[in-house]
């Protein structure tokens, strides 16, 4: 640094910097290298200028820590009784999705929520998540919201006061009373709230001719009618999968895609440990790759059509090896036959009934929501007859036995607001505008409505076609309740004051019921006092508000009888041949990240790569090679025409090796046209292909259009090659070890003994780290692909979204990836997923090639960052054989609002532009725990320091801790002679492990 007085002015610096910006040459290379940031890097203000460069004139250096906008401090006169500032809180709370809620615990500082991670008293949590219940914190503070009441008539939109919407309200409620409700219906999204179980019923009292709808766009219903097929009254199906040998998956995403996946997940993998020498097998016959069908140790890769004929001909199978189907059911023999006679076949399906029957009373058969509902029911009839029922699958009674389906009711609605006969229109949540099937016209019918009154989040499509639009609070803004899928409620309680003075969907219910204002607290206590009792209600209430759940309370489980009559329905399925040069078959899933579309402006999950495609800011349609091939596609981005139901859509194709023959594959929740500054006009809308009759299938006519899409997709950014070996790649399977059980039995150190590692001869002292020595294990059996450790990293360390351009130039933040491998034929290959993280070298390449010392080791092992060291110049990335290290390219969070950086967590620094970033396990946490041992003179406990990755983890596939601890689980999984190290034949001594990947394949099919 230059002596003080003899630096160069700040008049002499702007000139630099206007000579430089001014050269033709300069301004090429930045339009050329930074496309999207040149504008502001040759134009910067001289205030901003000065601003950002004056520290580095003084101290010959830039701090990496975040400028937090100057505030007021007003003190704190009178602390509320517990509360220190500064410290961190966790309540209980649940999330509802799908009409089924999870668990959660939010962590709060100082009165803003900002980490939410799974319940470990809720059983359909069990302390797990998943990525959108993390996400939805973002979406809480999302700039994007509906901050306004706003009136809508004449062609013009009008922001009003809550006041004036109450004044409007008030007359035509009091109206509907005095008709009964004539023209009134309520359009609301599924809901298991016993609260508003409470308020429907008393909807019905007051206004006896109005009509509740519900409508769902990913609706299982045909579980629902299934099951009413097979016993005569609709049963919701529950999986106990901890005590299941075998599981056949018709279609059916148990792991992921599920309301009790998390619980399904954990169940799954603590029987896939291997520790004592079995594991169960899973069995996947689907049409796309589903991610219970990369889990699986046997998948069949089928058309729709065809998934019923697989079922029909494991039944024949099954009757073959001696299974006797109940006397009820014996009618459904004939039908089964008829499946017998199918032309297509498959060898597995022997071996799957062989092991079912091996198996009987250790197995489950489970068919997803896509199938027919008679699919449906000839699993519940195979599954009583292997004596399944009671042990890994048992029953309970559909809440609302009487509900017609939501497609039945959608198209009702339509019909009738079509012909005019709805005069009042109550829209609760959801956004039927947007997601209800293209056949229905539903806006267009929408716009008939004479007084339609809208609740949502956002100011979105539904609105747009509404009379009033009325902000709805956040769930984590307002007081609820709501019930899991096996029927244990759990209180919602807000954890923050309405950002924008919300009402919530109770609360508007109560309005119209009462005709005047009334607080969620008093609705749900109200509803509470019936559970809990008169007796001792406060003390009870109290507990269920802390714990967040009524523990013991889910749903009794019955065992109904079956019912005969349905062999007609199950035979017409037996005649489904998909036809040789025909039109191919549609699916339609739901969005990976964005789910129905309500999640589009969510950057996270926006960013987040699709599992299967690594896809990013995108849909596409999914094609076998094969069929590509066909359609002269000739690589992923290759646009293609959609014909189906006479609407058309042009849309990238994506090419998935082991995507089914003759099928492709649409994502829905994609193409929003209002949906805020990130979700709008990304994706494409594929729902104007659904048929409200037939939502989830149909066919379709593929053809190629012309010109290709720029997909941003992650698989092939840092891949890791030409390391350990000279002149060659790395194979993937030194990377991601894979072998069955039996293998591993034969051969217990198989993972260790396929490279060939150096003799240690340090260069310099090893450190013996006589303290704490920190580490993690990965048990890649147990890792289903499922992303919410990327995301809870993103939450924990204030992780930007770089957006589609940057994401295509690799430049993803993401501290921990989930890489996708595929091994074997196109047409029919496994699937394995690996989370890459920093592996905190004992040897990191990084730390020996810093010049300024801004990543190095600390005492116990950790590969730290010092951020406001940090001068960019990547050469630890460049070093790095992991390819895990992150660059801050831009000022990613320059244009945040004031209301979305207060998800940011404070214990965390925020990076600014210049920056080099990666994994630091959470040192944060580690932190917290060592300082709360030593004030309490005390040893940590194995298990009190959990990052955020192997804190929402379902499968517990992720372990973290002391590895000096002999009785830790990561000591212990270290030990396992599955564990092995990635690239540690180039002396890397990584501190992260993994457990080889193992599969229990049929004996005769591995």
């Amino acid at each position: 640094m230059p002596p003080l007085g003899t630096g160069p002015s700040r008049r002499a610096l702007w000139r630099s910097l206007d000579d430089l910006a001014g050269d033709a040459t300069f301004r090429e290379l930045v339009g050329r290298e930074f496309p999207s940031y040149a504008d502001e890097m040759l134009a910067p203000s001289r205030r901003d200028f000065l601003r950002l460069m004056g520290a580095s004139v003084a101290l010959a250096g830039m701090t990496a820590c975040r400028r937090w906008p100057a505030e007021a401090i007003v003190p704190l006169a009178h602390r509320p009784p517990g509360y220190v500032p500064g410290a961190t809180s966790q309540y209980a709370t649940s999330f509802e999705l799908g009409g089924a809620a999870t668990g959660l615990l939010v962590t709060s500082y100082d009165g803003r929520p900002i980490k939410i991670e799974g319940n470990p008293a809720h059983p359909q949590s069990l302390g797990a998540t998943d990525p959108i219940a993390q996400a939805t914190v973002l979406q809480l503070y999302d700039p994007d919201r509906s901050t306004d009441v706003v009136l809508r008539e004449k062609g013009s939109a009008t922001v009003r006061d809550r006041d004036a919407f109450l004044a409007w309200a008030g007359p035509l409620f009091a109206s509907l009373k005095a008709s009964g409700g004539q023209g009134l219906r309520v359009l609301s999204e599924p809901s298991s709230s016993p609260t508003m179980a409470d308020l429907k019923a008393r909807v019905a009292a007051v206004f006896p001719k109005a009509v509740w709808v519900e409508w769902d766009p990913l609706s299982r219903d045909a579980a629902r009618e299934g099951a009413a097929m097979a016993f005569g009254a609709p049963m919701r199906t529950h999986l106990a999968l901890e005590k299941a040998k075998v599981i056949a998956a018709f279609d059916a995403d148990v792991l992921f895609d599920d309301p009790t996946a998390l619980a399904n997940a954990r169940a799954w993998a603590e029987r896939r440990r291997a520790g004592d020498g079995t594991m169960n097998r899973l069995y996947a016959i689907e049409s796309a790759y589903s991610l219970t069908g990369g889990s699986a140790d046997h998948r069949i890769a089928v058309a729709p059509a065809l998934v019923p004929v697989i079922l029909g001909r494991l039944a024949a199978r099954l009757l073959e090896g001696g299974v006797t189907l109940p006397s009820e059911a014996s009618g459904l023999t004939a039908s089964i036959d008829r499946f017998a006679a199918h032309p297509h076949d498959d060898p597995r399906i022997e071996v799957l009934a062989k092991d079912l029957i091996a198996a009987r009373g250790a197995g489950a058969i489970v068919v997803g929501p896509r199938q027919p509902a008679a699919v449906h029911a000839l699993a519940h009839a195979l599954n009583v007859a292997l004596g399944n029922v009671g042990a890994a699958v048992w029953y309970s009674q559909d809440p609302e036995p009487s509900r017609p389906s939501h497609r039945d009711a959608i198209a009702k609605l339509a019909g009738e607001m079509g012909a005019g006969l709805v005069d009042t229109l109550i829209v609760l949540g959801g956004n039927p505008g947007f997601d209800v099937p293209g056949d229905l016209d539903f806006p267009k019918k929408l716009a008939r409505v004479k007084n339609s009154i809208r609740l949502g989040l956002y100011d979105d499509e539904t609105s747009a076609g509404c009379l009033w639009h009325v902000p709805q609070a956040h769930y984590l803004e307002a007081w609820g309740d709501a019930r899991g899928w096996d029927g244990t409620p759990g209180v919602v309680q807000p954890l923050i004051e309405p950002l924008y003075d919300g009402m919530s969907v109770i609360e508007l219910c109560a309005l119209a019921i009462d005709g005047k204002p009334v607080k969620g607290y008093e609705l749900v206590r109200r509803t509470w006092g019936g559970m809990l009792g008169a007796a001792g209600f406060e003390k009870a209430w109290r507990r269920v508000v802390h714990d967040g759940v009524f523990a013991a309370s889910r749903y009794p489980a019955v065992a109904p009888p079956l019912v005969a009559g349905w062999g007609d329905a199950l035979a017409r399925l037996a005649e489904a041949q998909p036809a040789a040069g025909g039109p191919m078959e549609l699916i339609f899933t739901r969005g990976f990240g964005v789910y129905d579309g309500r999640y589009a402006n969510l950057g996270w999950l926006v960013e987040l790569p699709d599992p299967i495609t690594k896809l990013t800011w995108d849909n596409a349609a999914l094609l076998n090679p094969s069929d590509a091939t066909a359609l002269n596609v000739t690589g992923s981005g290759d646009l293609v025409t959609i014909e189906a139901n006479g609407k058309t859509i042009e849309i990238p194709a994506f090419i998935v090796p082991g995507h089914a023959k003759g099928t492709v594959t649409l994502a829905l929740g994609w193409g929003r046209t209002s949906a805020g500054r990130i979700g709008t006009g990304i994706g494409v809308d594929v729902n104007v292909l659904r048929a409200s009759a037939s939502p989830w299938h149909g066919t379709a006519s593929v053809t190629r259009a012309s010109g290709r899409a720029a997909l941003a997709t992650t698989q092939d950014h840092h891949i890791v090659d030409t390391l350990g070996k000279k002149e060659q790649a790395v194979r993937a399977e030194e990377l991601i070890r894979t072998g069955t059980l039996a293998e591993f039995a034969a051969r217990p150190e198989f993972a260790k003994e396929m490279v060939e590692l150096p003799e240690d001869a340090p260069l310099w002292k090893v450190h013996e780290y006589n303290g704490h020595k920190w580490g993690m294990a990965i048990d890649l059996t147990a890792c289903t692909g499922c992303h919410a450790c990327t995301i809870a990293c993103q939450a924990e360390n204030n992780i930007p979204i770089v957006g589609k351009a940057e994401v295509r130039r690799g430049r993803e933040m993401h501290w921990i990836r989930v890489d996708r491998y595929f091994e074997g034929e196109p047409d029919g290959p496994l699937l394995a997923f690996q989370p890459m993280a920093c592996h905190h070298c004992e040897n990191a390449p990084c730390e020996q090639v810093c010049p300024v010392a801004a990543t190095v080791h600390d005492r116990e092992g950790l590969n730290v960052m010092v951020y406001n060291r940090c001068v960019g110049t990547r050469y630890c990335s460049n070093n790095c054989p992991y390819k895990v290290r992150r660059f801050n390219w831009f000022n990613n969070h320059k244009s945040e609002s004031a209301v979305a950086i207060m998800v940011y967590n404070p214990e965390v620094t925020v990076r600014a532009r210049g920056v080099m970033e990666k994994c630091t396990y959470c040192i944060q946490r580690i932190e917290a725990v060592k300082i709360a041992a030593k004030n309490d003179q005390r040893a940590i406990v194995d298990g009190e320091i959990v990052p955020a990755c192997a804190q929402v983890c379902p499968t517990q596939a992720i372990a973290f801790g002391d590895l000096n601890d002999k009785t830790a689980r990561v000591r212990r999984l270290h030990d396992d002679p599955r564990c092995y190290g990635v690239l540690e034949e180039v002396n890397t001594k990584p501190r992260t492990r993994y457990l080889a990947r193992l599969k229990n394949p049929a004996e005769g099919l591995a």
